[in-house]
């Protein structure tokens, strides 16, 4: 993991929408509802999920259909949440 980490991580708003949006859902979430709670395009969101996952911030699971959720075991991702929180830009789960 380099220092790039965290500016790949939160180096869009799309990408600060998205963490924003599955934390807030606090469980897996389909491409379909990323749109819905977050506005952007899905061309925008699926980009921004690509690299998410890359850096291992959001885990992917293959269902009936793709689902997409945080990976509660990153720590990185851990501290932006809480910090989130902390600001409340985020609620409670």
């Amino acid at each position: 993991m380099t220092d790039r980490t965290v500016e790949t991580g939160l180096g869009s708003i799309g990408k600060i929408k998205i963490v924003k949006a599955l934390a807030e859902e606090n469980k897996m979430a389909t491409v379909y509802l990323l749109h819905k709670k977050t506005g952007l395009k899905r061309d925008d969101i699926k980009n921004n999920l690509d690299d998410l996952i890359r850096i291992g911030w959001v885990k992917q699971q293959k269902y009936a259909s793709v689902a997409y959720g945080l990976n509660g075991e990153n720590e990185q991702v851990a501290t932006v949440v809480r910090f989130f929180r902390d600001v409340g830009y985020v609620g409670q789960p």
